[in-house]
């Protein structure tokens, strides 16, 4: 039989450990949806619109010989399209990872609402 002092102490520290597991998941949650709040992704992204932009200097060359693609050039605009939609699509897929986990957790979502409004439609309660 252990000592009673011994038992006291290994209690306290598996409540210590206990705590500690708790205030460390419910931190990075909080993290998690701080940043992914619409407010801090839309200054992410105009900051990240004001840097881009902010790097690149453009020369005008007076000269006739012009190196690269026209101003009204199609597929100068197409590529400027890609480009936009690949930033949007990056900032959709780290919401729905913090949201849902995975894709495949924003799927399992969608089915379970979609059977949940089916089971209402016909009447059925789970």
């Amino acid at each position: 039989m252990l000592d009673p002092e011994i038992d006291t102490v290994e209690a306290r520290i598996t409540r210590r450990r206990h705590e500690l597991t708790r205030v460390t998941q419910e931190t990075g949650q909080r993290a998690v949806h701080m940043l992914s709040s619409p407010g801090v992704l839309a200054g992410a992204a105009a900051l990240g619109f004001l840097v881009g932009g902010g790097a690149v200097r453009r020369h005008h060359d007076s000269s006739s010989a012009r190196s690269g693609r026209r101003r009204g050039d199609p597929a100068g605009r197409k590529a400027k399209r890609t480009g936009m939609v690949g930033a949007v699509m990056t900032g959709a897929m780290w919401l729905i990872r913090a949201r849902f986990g995975s894709p495949a957790g924003l799927a399992r979502y969608l089915l379970a609402r979609r059977q949940q409004a089916t089971a209402r439609q016909h009447g059925y309660h789970r």
